[in-house]
């Protein structure tokens, strides 16, 4: 008599998806098309949409679609995975960030076969995690060898810590998951991957949704296609249900690895789309073995952990300790129940492919159901029949890794003889670590190609969420196009080309709107205090960058300015030689460019180079995209579109190499206006929170320093040429037009000082800044932390005085030499004040936030 475990496999090894292993791709399904050459019904009112569009206009469509994906900055950073065919090992990712791609053909399901899909979605997340509770709990389907154990104990994501040690099967782990879905020749949709993990594709599926409805929303509302919202507002009231304590208001959290995840894009898409705070491990402090998100204001207990990372990375304490991205205490919290983790930690353990061969046995003993939806035909070569399958039909196969989802998977036909034999000697010699899957042609569907329309090749994802007790699943989803007909690499770490998922809506059928429990009464609050340090920081940085990239390139300008054009006069020459001094100061340009004469080719070169990316220019430019891709949750999406579009254009503008005075000028223009752009958009679309005060702190910072460092640099032409010295201060602190407008064309020291130093109502007076910065130190959480807003205001004392002895009829020449050596000194002495500001800052607010340290043996 077998046992269960050799009996297990024999289902999965389905006749018809064998039949579709051999089939080309002229035998694949068509999803539009009937046997009979008729369009399927439900296909009928998007062709007549596409019809009227013609080739052109659909062209065009394409384009707008394109068009909006960049400007939203949607993107995905691909890994380039090694094709060694190993199954066993991953090299290290080589991270590039490519825009996302987007057909704006979509793919349509009827209601009828849709019914039938999302049935056996649900069946498989509740199977999947009734495998999880009992592998983490009571593990009786490895005592009764229902399930091999070289699949659990061998696997990664089997994380030891998570086990139940009392034996009692722990509640939910899977609370999100998603299915790879492919249809054979013969008309029957197959899972070809489960992705329990942190699945992907929500976020993506969604903005795919809103970029279709802009360019294709006439044929979206003909078509009556399901809307997606809904279903976020099921995983959104899901999360706050699943917090450990009953609260009116439960705090969630979005972990994410960071700017540099693949994904990240979708993780602060979720973040907005489910009113979770996005944060980083070392947003996270941990206290009595709780969670707690460090704020401004203080520490907030963290009640529900949404995980965007791997398991194993997620507590250094307890799994990796070379983690550095992870909190550590994370897991004992969880398992004392002081914080919800989802997916639950090791839940990963179930997408191993191996265990594909097992589901529809476990389907039966676990739920006394019938698969739904089955796999494509598997065999685990750990068992000696399925081994033998497996070589007589072994240039018909993929083979890949039994554990490892993201292991390459390897055709076998499409191997050389030796490598074939290399390959089926090392599943002979290790059987427990392979699988082998039969090869299927997927179904195609229209797309958008170089000629018009044309058959592609398709592979869906689609998402299921928990709802109580129950699952929902997301009516549509993500459709890609698999490179070579090949579904089992079409990964979105491999990129190409996805569409949307169209789900037509039953002809009649009642409208459901989601109820919403009671809650007791919100306490109206005009402050929050949930701005984390390390985002206050960044916000921070992001306001000094803005505004340096502003400073530079108006100083900039006035130097080209006197370049091109008639030939310079020896007033230009010496306000040129203060500029260069002013530059030197600013560190746009060293001090030995700055010493030579402005009329020579190096002085020249200096200038017109100073935005490539080795400059200081050109690093604010790159700088300021990386804090705005960092900041981003912060921004409406609105502003994150402006700000993308004007970043993506001062890219493209920036003059390549050295020596085009022309193209450098035009340059400084539209880092000025790309500058005005981005400080009135922050001025008007953020509350004036916390963010927004370290922000425009940042900003006020930057230019009080500029300021002191350009006043400064002009006083040097005092003694020598006075009107110059003032025009230059003047004109490059945007005050010329003001000045002339108050005391017409006469220059005199004690104005000119008095609007650039001490006038309050001057946005580019030195006075302004420090005030603007008191009243936003005052405003902190701490507002008796250094530094405080009443030490900047006594940081412009010391020109009152000044300004008011340069105010004399007249003045020995040699006291005027003094006072100007006076302000100079004290305009330096303030700079370097202000520079002490920022530092305070970073002590009193942003240092707490510690880099987390890896730790551990063999480090």
């Amino acid at each position: 008599m077998n046992s269960p475990l050799q009996a297990m496999t024999a289902p999965a090894t389905d006749p018809a998806a064998a039949r579709g292993a051999g089939a080309s791709a002229a035998e694949a399904y068509d999803e539009m098309v009937t046997g009979q050459g008729l369009i399927r019904p439900h296909w009928q009112g998007l062709l007549a949409s596409l019809s009227t569009l013609g080739s052109s206009g659909l062209a065009e469509r394409a384009q707008r679609a394109r068009q909006y994906l960049e400007d939203e900055g949607v993107t995905y950073n691909l890994y380039e995975l090694p094709d060694d065919g190993s199954g066993s090992e991953i090299a290290p990712p080589l991270p590039e960030q490519r825009p996302w791609q987007l057909d704006p053909v979509p793919v349509l399901l009827s209601a009828e076969e849709w019914t039938r899909i999302e049935a056996g979605l649900i069946q498989r997340a509740r199977l999947l995690d009734r495998v999880l509770r009992d592998l983490y709990g009571p593990m009786t389907l490895l005592a009764e060898h229902r399930v091999p154990p070289a699949l659990v104990f061998g696997h990664r994501e089997f994380l030891r810590p998570a086990c139940r040690t009392d034996g009692q099967a722990p509640g939910r782990m899977l609370q999100h998951y998603a299915a790879e879905l492919v249809r054979g020749p013969d008309g029957v949709w197959r899972v070809i991957a489960d992705r329990t993990q942190a699945p992907a594709g929500a976020g993506y599926a969604l903005q795919n949704r809103r970029v279709m409805s802009r360019v294709m929303g006439q044929a979206l509302r003909q078509c009556r296609v399901r809307p997606l919202n809904t279903y976020f507002e099921y995983w959104q009231a899901d999360l706050a249900a699943r917090a450990p304590t009953q609260s009116d208001n439960p705090r969630v959290v979005l972990l994410t690895p960071g700017p540099y995840n693949e994904a990240y894009f979708e993780h602060i898409y979720l973040a907005r789309e489910l009113g979770a705070t996005l944060v980083e491990g070392a947003d996270i402090a941990m206290r009595d073995g709780r969670v707690y998100l460090k704020t401004l204001a203080g520490l907030e207990q963290v009640d529900v952990v949404l995980r965007r990372m791997d398991g194993e990375w997620c507590d250094p304490l307890e799994l990796r300790a070379d983690s550095a991205l992870g909190i550590a205490g994370l897991m004992q919290a969880a398992r004392e129940g002081h914080v919800t983790v989802c997916n639950a930690l090791g839940s990963g353990l179930v997408s191993a492919p191996g265990l594909q061969a097992f589901l529809p046995n476990l389907c039966e003993h676990l739920l006394g159901e019938t698969l739904q939806l089955p796999s494509i035909a598997t065999w685990w070569s750990g068992q000696a029949y399925a081994l033998t399958e497996i070589e007589q039909r072994f240039n018909d196969l993929v083979v890949r890794s039994a554990r490892d989802l993201g292991s390459p998977p390897v055709i076998v036909s499409s191997l050389q003889d030796n490598e074939r034999a290399d390959l089926l000697a090392r599943i002979r010699a290790r059987p427990a670590d392979f699988v082998a899957q039969e090869r299927i042609v997927p179904s195609v569907a229209p797309g958008l190609g170089k000629i018009g329309l044309e058959p592609q090749p398709i592979l869906l994802r689609v998402q299921v969420v928990a709802d109580g007790e129950g699952y929902v699943v997301l009516p549509g989803g993500l459709a890609r196009v698999p490179e070579d007909n090949d579904p089992f690499g079409a990964t979105l770490q491999r990129g190409g080309i996805n569409k949307d998922v169209w789900v037509v809506a039953q002809e009649q059928g009642p409208t459901v709107i989601r109820g919403h429990a009671p809650r007791q009464r919100l306490a109206i609050r005009r402050s929050s205090g949930t701005l984390q340090s390390r985002v206050a920081e960044d916000l921070f940085w992001l306001g000094r960058s803005v505004e340096r990239l502003d400073d530079g390139a108006r100083l900039l300008r006035a130097v080209l300015s006197r370049l091109v054009g008639e030939v310079s006069t020896a007033r230009d020459l010496v306000e040129m030689s203060v500029l260069a001094r002013a530059l030197a100061r600013c560190g746009i340009i060293d001090q030995k460019e700055a010493a030579a004469p402005p009329d020579t080719l190096s002085f020249s070169n200096a200038i017109t180079r100073a935005s490539t990316p080795n400059q200081m220019m050109g690093q604010t430019l790159d700088s300021i995209e990386r804090l705005a891709a960092v900041s981003r949750h912060r921004l409406s999406a609105d502003m994150w579109r402006m700000f993308n579009h004007l970043m993506g254009e001062l890219q493209d503008a920036r003059p390549a190499a050295a020596g085009d005075a022309d193209a450098m000028l035009e340059f400084c223009d539209q880092m000025i206006r790309a500058t005005a752009a981005i400080a009135g958009m922050l001025g008007e679309h953020m509350t004036r929170g916390s963010g927004w005060r370290f922000l425009d702190t940042g900003r006020r910072l930057e230019r009080g320093i500029f300021i002191a460092r350009t006043v400064s640099a002009a006083t040097t032409a005092m003694g020598s040429n006075p009107d110059s010295a003032f025009r230059i201060a003047l004109e490059i602190n945007d005050s010329s037009l003001t000045y002339r407008r108050r005391y017409r064309a006469t220059l005199q020291a004690a104005a000119v000082f008095d609007l650039l130093l001490l006038d309050v109502s001057n946005p580019y007076a030195l006075a302004f800044q420090l005030r603007s910065m008191a009243q936003h130190l005052d405003a902190l959480p701490n507002p008796e932390a250094p530094p405080r807003g009443a030490d900047c205001i006594a940081l412009a004392q010391p020109f009152t005085d000044l300004v008011a002895k340069f105010d004399r009829d007249e003045i020995p020449p040699d006291e005027n030499a003094q006072l100007a050596v006076r302000l100079r000194s004290s305009l330096d002495a303030a700079c370097q004040a202000m520079m002490d500001v920022s530092d305070q800052l970073t002590r009193s607010y942003f240092s707490h936030v510690q880099m987390a340290r890896a730790f551990g043996f063999g480090l």
